[in-house]
């Protein structure tokens, strides 16, 4: 029995689901939205840009192998359109099997088939707290920002801000 609900400021969150086994991705999407997800499935991934387009997905749930895009290349697409939406990896493959490129930013965790469903809805809640975590510190950069009155633009004043906080935390560290 499904239990967990997803706690979320962002309301209803929408998650694609890219699964070419019918029958699993059917289970993901009642899981999903029995924990208050709204959920849209696509059975080939070849149809992932599309469906991010037109869906506009919080969060991405794909399977690895699949017959005309894998994982790894929906890992590379979304990495060259600049998108920041996390993937998580449902596979049935051995970990030693697994190619994921090194510059998978948008990889947020890999949970192996067969799967418990409290394990599926607790990992998406984790990549949701991450989401609003983002969301809320890009807000808060902003707000800074317009108050610094800096003549910088935002994307360099943003960097020179982290630099010296992330300075700052090291200096802390080593004493």
């Amino acid at each position: 029995m499904i239990t967990l609900k997803l706690r979320s400021k962002i309301t209803a969150p929408r998650v694609l689901v890219i699964e070419d086994e019918v029958q699993l991705a059917e289970v993901c999407r009642v899981i999903l939205q029995n924990a208050g997800a709204r959920v849209k499935v696509i059975y080939d991934a070849a149809d992932a840009a599309d469906a991010i387009k037109a869906f506009g997905p919080d969060l991405i749930i794909s399977d690895i192998k699949m017959p005309e895009l894998r994982g790894d290349e929906l890992l590379i697409q979304l990495h060259d359109a600049g998108s920041s939406i996390p993937v998580i990896f449902i596979t049935g493959l051995d970990r030693s099997k697994i190619s994921i490129p090194r510059d998978s930013a948008n990889l947020f965790a890999v949970i192996n088939k067969p799967f418990d469903y409290d394990q599926l809805i607790r990992t998406v809640q984790n990549s949701l707290n991450l989401i609003e975590s983002q969301r809320v510190n890009d807000l808060l950069l902003r707000q800074l920002h317009s108050q610094s009155a800096s003549q910088q633009d935002f994307q360099t004043w943003q960097e020179s801000t982290l630099s010296t906080v992330a300075l700052e935390l090291n200096k802390r560290r080593a004493s």
